[in-house]
């Protein structure tokens, strides 16, 4: 027998939610958009009260107005992803500005010190 605790809190392991796949990203939710884009037209199609005619109109209409607001996030995405390359090369730039001023002012210690020592082995002893 197993002396295990068995822990109320936790779920066991092989649960019912564990063949559930990760989030699959952008790509994942480009894809459900369609396929939900696909399925909405068909059902429309099918329970449509007008005319063929009529429906065709609206859904060329109503494509049109997915396509447009495609168009604008993907438009709102690409600035916000612009804007934040932006800060972050700015933020990049300043930090190799502040390297390259420690390291220029530890240069010129090290050739001050170094000039100081020359200075003080020229001299001759008093």
């Amino acid at each position: 027998m197993d002396d295990a605790i068995i822990d109320p809190a936790v779920p066991p392991a092989g649960g019912a939610g564990d063949d559930v796949p990760a989030a699959a990203g952008p790509g994942g939710f480009v894809a459900g958009l369609f396929i939900g884009l696909l399925a909405g037209t068909v059902l429309a199609m099918i329970a449509a009260p007008q005319s063929g005619e009529e429906t065709r109109d609206l859904l060329r209409a109503k494509a049109r107005e997915a396509a447009d607001r495609t168009r604008d996030t993907a438009g709102d995405i690409s600035q916000s992803v612009s804007g934040t390359t932006n800060d972050l090369l700015e933020r990049g730039r300043s930090i190799v500005d502040q390297a390259r001023a420690r390291v220029d002012a530890s240069i010129a210690e090290g050739i001050d010190a170094a000039d100081q020592l020359r200075n003080e082995l020229d001299t001759p002893p008093s």
